[in-house]
């Protein structure tokens, strides 16, 4: 049952760590929390490593859950708490991991958001574009950011912005604030 005192617990948690290790751990443990809220999703691994790289979350996802129905079974999320927003390299990282596992479909939390501008064109530059030619190969990336997670103060919240961003792919508008 989600709890807001320990979202936002969880959030300050996030604020208060001081390494770069004890930011990450607390991004995806916020991350986790959120996530495990939902209907039918439990955890199944947690900074993975593999030979050449690590998945940071790997959900289960019964589909019980109606908003997560358009999403595999396994859902692999990538959390990023930056200081700046997330470039191209490391998203084209994270949809190759995406690519080689034969999945359509990931979530990206980055702290500061992604590089690029969607919605103007930035001439092929940043890490939106990345998103846009992935979705052209049928590759879908949701990006949620720091001030999404800031703005979630039910489960109805997550649920609706899950579903604004994966709609927001396809009428580009990945912030579709």
């Amino acid at each position: 049952m989600f709890d807001l005192t320990t979202y936002r617990g969880l959030l300050a948690a996030v604020d208060a760590a001081q390494t770069n290790n004890e930011k990450g751990d607390a991004f995806e443990s916020l991350c986790t929390y959120l996530f495990t809220q939902l209907q039918g999703v439990s955890v199944e691994g947690k900074d993975s490593l593999m030979t050449s790289e690590e998945l940071d979350i790997v959900l289960w996802n019964a589909q019980t859950e109606e908003v997560l129905k358009c999403f595999e079974y396994t859902i692999i999320i990538e959390c990023k708490n930056w200081t700046n927003p997330v470039g191209a390299p490391a998203l084209d990282n994270f949809i190759s991991k995406l690519r080689r596992r034969n999945m359509k479909t990931g979530i990206f939390i980055a702290a500061n958001g992604v590089t690029g501008d969607f919605l103007n064109s930035n001439n092929g530059s940043g890490a939106i574009d990345i998103i846009r030619t992935a979705l052209a190969e049928g590759i879908r990336v949701i990006v949620i950011n720091r001030d999404d997670l800031n703005n979630i103060n039910c489960l109805d919240d997550f649920r609706s912005l899950i579903k604004k961003r994966y709609c927001g792919l396809f009428i580009s508008k990945i912030f579709n604030n």
